[in-house]
């Protein structure tokens, strides 16, 4: 039984290794589609896309009627 628990020991290893490698990994795919969607909006701004936006007032939430329209029973 002494080489099971050496083999269970090395399975839990591989598996934290593997989940920082997968944090990591996804990390740095944020990372990288931050920067690219950053850098979409520095190339729009310095084309003057952003130059002529109206504002949007925001929709006001009070008023909106919560009750679902549905056959009763």
């Amino acid at each position: 039984m002494a080489g099971n628990t050496k083999h269970r020991k090395d399975h839990k290893k591989k598996l934290q290794a593997r989940k920082v490698r997968l944090g990591q990994d996804k990390a740095k795919m944020q990372k990288m589609q931050r920067e690219f969607i950053m850098n979409l909006i520095k190339q729009e701004q310095a084309k003057g896309m952003f130059d002529n936006n109206q504002s949007i007032n925001p929709i006001d939430v009070v008023n909106i009627d919560p009750t679902i329209e549905g056959p009763s029973i």
